[in-house]
């Protein structure tokens, strides 16, 4: 004991006297290579690190009590001026000292860059002691009254997925997982997630136990002049949560932290549905990140140090000639350091803040460094492990927290989806799907016009869907409506041509079409689609957007979604053309008399019948994508068209529709199989299918946590 003791303080002053040399060294260092500083006589390297470090400690408190916004709406930039401010004060006295603005800005820069290679290379713990400054501040934040049930601790790995999870644990890479698995403390378990497979859908349904209707990760909103709608917009996130959120949200009584939607949590940090712009970005919640003076700055070390390794990662890849690759910019590389570093470290102070206080029943919080980092890299690129290595430092430093707190916390980890790899749709067809979609449309929409609007016709017959579904129930059982004469399609036929012209039944091409074709499925398989110039593109009242390995096709002439039998006799060319490209497993539109239909190149799959013509086209996507189909088909702002790229089962590759070799969004792969890891004591929950299972588990739990303890 003793021994340990002496030990312990040995390595303390060695480490103390390492800091202080390395110090005096960058102060030196400075003096050598920069015009606009002199640190004059040889001893004053020695007197400046004394003063830095006595102002620090008397005057940080006070210029983060009266600049904490300005530092917060500066991303923590400010504290790097009052940094230079500090140092300023500290070497004015000293004769000898020169400083110019360039030298007060160098000289703390350079020492922090020095205090942090020392304090990598002495392997010194520098949470351990800023622990301590979040444990006083901590306790100034308490409740007169404790609570004596415990609260759980949500911690989001984003994009991860179990087989991903289960090679890192392999590789040594998450050791704390590791160990708790190890030790039964917790139960791994993988679930399924809903479609689409993306943070918006996924964290919708997790926090708030509702995703319905987010199509993807973005979408069209035909009847709000075409609004393109983005998950993670400030701007549109908190649309989307206020449809989504009923007030029982899993955060009611917790902190949401770097997440998408809040849970309904009255503590919202860094949430997209919260923030509504930049401007709301100060959270009280953040000081916990600025209680020293070195804090931020090592944490700006660290993201130049990440920028560091992506440009060297880049490097690597293009001498490997590594496939698929992506060309990653100097701004790519400031995004993944902000997402990888900044955040995680951030997201680690608030959290250990709010355990130490101690009430909060419940946190969320994300970690998104290897979803960043896996879309442009790979899924299990070198570059991913070292991500999820210092992801599981976090959850040991959170663990030490739980353990200096004197409530108890119960520990979650989990993934919102994951990520399946393959190279770009364009990469591997030189087309986006985009232009690809152009080449079976004419060259401008507007030149092809029919005698009557069909948007009228539209709100005419079917403007709700309960007209949809009184139409479809008297088609009854009527497959390949389009082409087949049933006594059922004339009957609805006379009661349509009584409340609008005649148009698509008698409509030339359609009539041609039926001649040619006995069933929708030799339609498909023997249609020649015709391509047509691209030249006028860009006049064409069309969009496509890509979420992952979905893509969405509107034609936003439209109000409405268009149905299977309009968009055949608008544009014969497009879903033949569609289902026969390589890159395309599957399409889904919706037939006015059949409802959902998935169209592959070789079968017909019916949602509402669960019956198949031809080949199965969902065969390799999963036993539930029916499920997931027919769900999503039901979704207000459904595109016209909605594609899924192929999945090879053999190399386990997917193709983005957007510039992302790692990618989810649809159907195929690892990107619908993400995982939990709950405490062992909970309650199996059984098979978990849609972010809506979790939400219910995990409520399950917070709620039996609750109630079973009083305060």
């Amino acid at each position: 004991m003793i021994k340990n003791r002496l030990i312990s303080s040995l390595r303390t002053i060695i480490t103390t006297i390492l800091f202080v040399l390395a110090n005096i060294v960058a102060i030196y260092a400075v003096d050598y290579i920069s015009t606009d500083f002199t640190v004059g006589y040889w001893y004053n390297a020695i007197i400046i690190v004394i003063a830095v470090a006595l102002a620090n400690a008397i005057l940080w408190p006070i210029f983060r009590r009266f600049f904490m916004k300005i530092i917060i709406f500066t991303f923590g930039i400010g504290s790097l001026f009052i940094n230079s401010i500090i140092f300023y004060i500290s070497s004015y006295f000293i004769p000898g000292v020169s400083a110019g603005i360039y030298g007060i800005l160098q000289v703390p820069i350079v020492m922090a860059i020095a205090t942090t290679f020392i304090v990598n290379i002495t392997n010194t713990n520098y949470y351990n002691s800023y622990i301590k400054n979040i444990l006083r501040y901590a306790l100034k934040q308490k409740t007169p009254y404790k609570k004596r049930y415990p609260g759980v601790i949500m911690l989001e790995i984003d994009g991860l997925s179990i087989n991903t999870l289960k090679k890192a644990i392999d590789k040594g890479m998450m050791p704390n997982i590791k160990k708790w698995l190890d030790n039964k403390t917790h139960t791994l378990k993988g679930w399924e997630t809903d479609l689409s497979s993306q943070t918006g859908s996924s964290q919708a349904g997790i926090l708030h136990g509702n995703n319905k209707d987010i199509v993807a990760y973005r979408w069209v909103e035909k009847e709000n002049n075409n609004q393109i709608i983005v998950s993670g917009k400030l701007s549109d996130a908190p649309k989307i949560e206020t449809e989504i959120s009923d007030g029982k949200g899993l955060l009611v009584n917790g902190i949401s932290i770097a997440n998408m939607f809040s849970g309904d949590s009255n503590i919202p940090t860094l949430t997209s549905s919260k923030l509504g712009g930049l401007s709301k970005i100060y959270n009280k919640t953040l000081d916990a990140v600025f209680l020293d003076a070195y804090n931020f700055q090592r944490l700006f070390i660290l993201f130049l140090w990440d920028i560091i390794l992506e440009l060297k990662s880049q490097i690597v890849h293009n001498l490997k000639n590594i496939q698929p690759r992506l060309r990653r910019t100097i701004v790519y590389a400031a995004v993944r350091a902000g997402a990888n570093v900044v955040l995680r470290e951030v997201t680690t102070d608030v959290l250990t803040s709010e355990i130490l206080t101690g009430n909060i029943d419940t946190a969320y919080a994300t970690y998104m460094g290897y979803d960043e980092i896996a879309h442009h890299s790979g899924v299990q690129d070198n570059d991913v492990w070292g991500a999820l290595k210092n992801i599981d430092i976090q959850f040991s430093k959170l663990t030490s927290a739980i353990e200096m707190s004197d409530r108890n916390y119960e520990i979650v980890i989990l993934s919102d989806h994951g990520q399946s790899k393959g190279a770009t749709f364009k990469q591997r067809y030189g087309i986006t799907l985009g232009n690809y979609v152009r080449k079976f449309l004419p060259d401008d929409l507007k030149m092809f016009k029919t005698e009557y609007n069909i948007d009228h016709f539209r709100d005419a017959v079917i403007p709700e869907n309960k007209q949809i579904r009184t139409i479809k129930d008297k088609f009854g059982n009527v497959r390949d409506d389009l082409f087949e004469d049933f006594k059922s399609l004339h009957d609805i036929r006379e009661e349509i041509e009584k409340r609008k012209p005649a148009m698509i039944f008698e409509n030339e091409r359609y009539i041609n079409l039926r001649n040619r074709y006995s069933n929708s499925l030799d339609y498909i398989k023997e249609y020649e689609s015709i391509e047509q110039s691209t030249k006028k593109a860009k006049n064409s009242e069309l969009i496509v957007l890509g979420s992952g390995n979905l893509g969405l096709i509107y034609f936003t002439q439209w109000k409405e979604r268009l149905n299977y039998e309009e968009i055949v006799m608008l544009f014969p060319d497009i879903i033949p053309g569609l289902v026969k490209h390589p890159g395309i497993g599957f399409i889904l539109v919706n037939s006015i008399s059949y409802g959902g239909m998935v169209i592959g190149q070789d079968g017909i799959y019916y949602l509402d019948s669960d019956e198949i013509v031809g080949e199965n086209p969902l065969k390799g996507f999963g036993a539930n994508a029916s499920k997931h189909l027919k769900r999503q088909n039901s979704f207000k702002n459904m595109p016209d068209i909605l594609v899924n790229s192929f999945y090879d089962e053999k190399c386990d590759e997917i193709c983005a529709f957007e510039e992302l070799i790692g990618s989810h969004g649809g159907l195929g792969g690892d990107q619908t199989k993400p995982f939990i890891i709950y405490p062992s004591n909970w309650e199996d929950p059984g098979e978990l299918i849609g972010a809506e299972s979790i939400y219910k588990f995990l409520k399950k739990e917070i709620e039996a946590s609750s109630n079973g303890n009083t305060q």
